[in-house]
């Protein structure tokens, strides 16, 4: 036969062969989605996990470095260490475990590198003054293994009033770094995959009231009020008390 001669067509294939042919593609793809579907159930489906997914106040967030439980927001007056004066702070309360096993720092350098709070324009802050108490006293660290209440602040204007605060919490890695083989605690603060993303409404800052001098009666002085004088109507004469009989006894 010549190369350029026509190529017979191939033997008709049974119609058995082909009916079973049909259904050998149908069943291999059920059989993937059968094991996939299960895969999918457990790991949460086709979604992607977020990369800051929310989470409620008053949970436990582990941080690798830190275990943080967020309490609550709250504008405050907080010394900025400059004199007496006061300035208005946006705090938030947050208990704070070090699980590492040298003492870290609550401000640069330790728990702050991890906070961050979400701007009206989208940009994530880290707080400008942290403040702790462990045990009863004032401190700026975080021993292993000891609770700190901290309070982490970020400086507000005269007139700002925020009803909400978003706060972002970043994971830290026990790694080491490109020039050196030792391993250290470290965070990303340009990384915007965040452990936790808590949306929290910011209380008020309660007024007490001014203290007023008081008596030994209890009583308070009402203020810009003046005594009165007794007065009897006019036309009638103030009664005279006139004075009983003595009688002497028998």
């Amino acid at each position: 036969m010549h190369s350029y001669a026509p190529v017979p067509p191939p033997p008709a294939e049974p119609a058995e062969e082909r009916r079973q042919r049909r259904w050998v593609v149908p069943l291999c793809v059920l059989g993937v989605v059968a094991v996939l579907v299960p895969v999918l159930w457990v790991t949460g489906g086709f979604e992607e996990t977020p990369k800051q997914p929310a989470e409620p106040a008053g949970k436990a967030l582990d941080l690798g470095l830190f275990s943080v439980t967020v309490r609550d927001a709250r504008v405050g007056l907080v010394d900025a260490g400059f004199g007496d004066k006061k300035e208005r702070f946006l705090i938030v309360r947050m208990r704070v475990v070090n699980k590492g096993k040298e003492t870290e720092s609550l401000d640069t350098g330790g728990l702050a590198d991890g906070v961050a709070a979400l701007t009206k324009d989208g940009k994530w802050v880290r707080p400008e003054q942290v403040e702790g108490v462990a045990a009863g006293a004032k401190t700026g660290v975080a021993q292993p293994e000891l609770p700190v209440e901290a309070s982490v602040m970020w400086k507000l204007g005269p007139v700002d009033a925020p009803r909400k605060l978003t706060v972002g919490l970043r994971k830290w890695t026990y790694d080491h770094g490109f020039t050196d083989s030792a391993f250290n605690w470290t965070v990303d603060r340009e990384d915007e995959t965040l452990v936790g993303r808590l949306t929290l409404p910011v209380a008020e800052p309660s007024v007490a009231p001014e203290p007023q001098p008081s008596f030994g009666n209890g009583l308070r002085p009402t203020l810009g009020a003046k005594p009165r004088a007794s007065r009897t109507p006019a036309g009638r004469p103030a009664p005279r008390s006139s004075p009983r009989p003595t009688v002497s006894p028998r």
